[in-house]
């Protein structure tokens, strides 16, 4: 059975009666809503117009506010408000319950889910972060400390002046839940008179540091929504992203059209973004499941460490990388053998050259290639960072290499396989790096004999090749 429209109700907690509205059956899931500063639970009526048929609809009016009692003593502690509800939770029944809360009600709403976690499976923040706007708050006191009786339709102007967004008539109707008359004709805020007056001495809320209220947020790991007004003045759009970036399940949607008051500044859009989100909550889809981190880096070392101490086992990946590493090293040896002979048969010139270097550089040593393989799993972690794409860029700069560089380098590799010291990884990546530097030394020398063919007597053929 859906409720049509809604039952005014009150309840009997820390020795004030707190009234609210209730819509929905009872049977559906309950969500609970908590209203922002000088308001009511009436804010949400045209969001619960909208879910009744869906959820059981609990709209708190809270101490100090709509038709609720005022605290005699004045307080009106966060600690208080947070008491209240949880009061209010075990006089209606509630286990566990969606709380959305709004402003001054959102703040009260984290405060209760760090208070008291195990209840509220899912929370609404509106328009509300750990950090206000001074200009928007600033609006709010001025509008709420204005004339204290006027008639009703000077309320309805004056705060159709202070939000345009909505119409005169939406107004009126809201003010008639937030005016009462007086014993003279007029009307007059319901809220505690003393939020009006500034040296009452009336704190409403908590008084936290910067960090203490950020830790607050970062606290509340249950799936959040966090709703702001696309025009709002009081929840900066840094704010409502970094909130998000640091809370652990959280989510920003932002309302077109909408100041501070988003529920009754749009109504559709927000109780749209709000049902759609509860219902990806219901289904098990929210937060979505992120993908699995990358090990850490020390995860990462104890492994390689692990490995180490084991001995050879089946790291079939790297003694084929390392077996590469030996390919390469004699596919380097055998290039540049082949060009010595064709070398020595053009010119004498060249073989005085290159019996310099031979005599310049280390010998190479046999290489009983199974022993290499052995002594390469034995040096696993230090083979382990040569992947099939360094092993290819390092085969394209051996065939561009200066071919007695690539000599030397290939004999340093083969030596490095073959010692089982720590000293093994600096040396491969020295003769890389050797191999590297011959192949740009090798282009560089391409191009100086390019650039000869632009000299005069070269065919225009060959000019377009250089700049091709």
């Amino acid at each position: 059975m859906v409720t049509a429209g809604y039952i005014e109700r009150s309840v009997t907690v820390n020795g004030l009666k707190l009234a609210y509205q209730e819509w929905g059956n009872p049977s559906s899931p309950p969500i609970v809503m908590l209203h922002g500063f000088g308001v009511s639970g009436h804010m949400f009526d045209e969001f619960a117009e909208r879910m009744q048929d869906r959820y059981w609809l609990l709209a708190l009016d809270q101490r100090g506010h709509g038709d609720s009692d005022w605290s005699e003593s004045g307080d009106y502690s966060r600690e208080a408000f947070v008491e209240d509800l949880e009061g209010f939770r075990k006089a209606v029944g509630l286990d566990r319950f969606i709380l959305i809360g709004h402003s001054m009600g959102g703040l009260n709403a984290v405060s209760y889910v760090n208070t008291y976690p195990g209840h509220v499976t899912a929370l609404v923040l509106v328009d509300v972060g750990p950090e206000a706007s001074k200009e928007g708050v600033d609006n709010i006191v001025r509008f709420t400390r204005g004339p204290d009786e006027l008639e009703f339709e000077e309320f309805v102007q004056m705060a159709h002046r202070f939000n345009p967004r909505r119409t005169l008539e939406n107004i009126r109707e809201r003010m008639r839940h937030r005016l009462k008359p007086t014993e003279g004709g007029k009307w007059t805020w319901k809220f505690d008179r003393r939020f009006r007056q500034p040296d009452s001495g009336i704190t409403v809320g908590w008084r936290l540091s910067n960090d203490e209220m950020w830790q607050l947020f970062r606290n509340i790991t249950i799936p959040t929504l966090l709703v702001r007004g696309a025009e709002s003045d009081v929840l900066s759009a840094e704010v409502a992203e970094r909130c998000v970036q640091e809370m652990p399940a959280a989510r920003l949607v932002t309302i077109p059209g909408a100041g501070h008051s988003v529920p009754g500044d749009n109504p559709d859009a927000f109780t749209e973004a709000v049902a759609s989100f509860l219902a990806e909550v219901q289904r098990g889809e929210f937060p979505p499941k992120a993908p699995p981190e990358p090990p850490a880096l020390e995860q990462l070392v104890e492994e390689q460490a692990t490995v180490r101490r084991r001995g050879p086992g089946t790291m079939t990946l790297v003694l084929a990388g390392a077996g590469a590493v030996i390919a390469l090293a004699g596919l380097g040896f055998l290039i540049w053998k082949g060009a010595e002979a064709r070398r020595e048969r053009r010119s004498p010139a060249p073989k005085r050259a290159l019996a310099t270097v031979r005599q310049a550089a280390p010998p190479i040593p046999a290489v009983d290639l199974e022993l290499a393989r052995a002594r390469a799993a034995e040096t696993v972690a230090r083979l382990a960072e040569i992947s099939a794409r360094g092993a290819r860029r390092a085969r394209r700069s051996i065939d561009e290499a200066h071919l007695s560089r690539a000599r030397a380098a290939a004999a340093e590799a083969l030596a490095a396989l073959g010692e089982t010291g720590r000293h093994a990884p600096e040396l491969v990546r020295e003769a890389a790096h050797r191999v590297e530097s011959a192949a740009r030394r090798r282009r560089k020398t391409n191009r100086a004999q390019r650039l000869l063919q632009l000299l005069p007597g070269r065919s225009s053929r060959s000019r377009r090749g250089w700049f091709r």
